[in-house]
């Protein structure tokens, strides 16, 4: 495989912010449970699977700009289509929580809502405009 291609440099920098994710989930639930910490050390842990995420976003958006004019306008308007759904449905669903009771929906959550709706967006949008 070419590693000089936008492909392969997505796969390759996607791969290693979601093993850096999986590191710092794993290690800061494992590190609060048995060190039980308090103050800043405690916020720090909690966030910590976070900053992976970022990278993972940083990747995503390093590959629109490789890619050709058709594919980022491609991928620009399911990311912005992904976006408004996932929007419509936390605002929906915060609705439903506070005026019908609904169960609480974790905001961790989100991002792999975000994804979800980006894959589904995915399989229906196939042409820039």
């Amino acid at each position: 495989m070419d590693l000089n291609t936008p492909n392969a440099r997505y796969v390759m920098g996607l791969s290693l912010w979601m093993a850096l994710y999986a590191a710092a989930l794993f290690g800061s639930i494992i590190a609060i449970r048995d060190l039980r910490p308090d103050g800043a050390l405690l916020y720090g842990l909690a966030v910590l699977p976070a900053l992976p995420i970022g990278g993972a976003i940083w990747v995503f958006l390093k590959y629109i700009e490789a890619v050709d004019e058709y594919v980022r306008g491609v991928l620009i308007r399911r990311f912005v289509i992904a976006t408004g759904l996932t929007l419509f449905v936390c605002t929906a669903w915060g609705f439903v929580e506070a005026n019908a009771g609904a169960r609480h929906f974790d905001l961790y959550l989100v991002y792999p809502l975000f994804w979800m709706m980006f894959g589904l967006t995915s399989a229906f949008l196939r042409k820039a405009t």
